[in-house]
């Protein structure tokens, strides 16, 4: 049950991020969604913004998988002698 409600709030949570990012741009566009030549020209933005957004992404996760995150090993020894 706990497992299912954590599922519903991300899928929730994906949904809401990608309508206020469908809203925002009709607003950005001034688009009329009930005229067939906007809606076409708000789907090729929002494919090009969700593009866009998966290719950010995967640099990100790019760059974090290819981050060093161990840290440096001494070379006397894990541990220091303190004199």
């Amino acid at each position: 049950m706990l497992q299912l409600r954590r599922k519903m709030k991300i899928t929730i949570s994906i949904l809401k991020f990608l309508f206020l990012g469908a809203l925002f741009i009709v607003s950005n566009e001034n688009l009329h969604l009930n005229e067939v030549q906007e809606r076409t020209e708000f789907y090729g933005l929002f494919y090009s913004w969700l593009e866009t957004l998966f290719n950010h992404s995967m640099q990100i996760v790019g760059y974090v998988t290819d981050s060093e995150w161990l840290p440096q090993e001494n070379p006397q020894g894990p541990f220091e002698e303190i004199t």
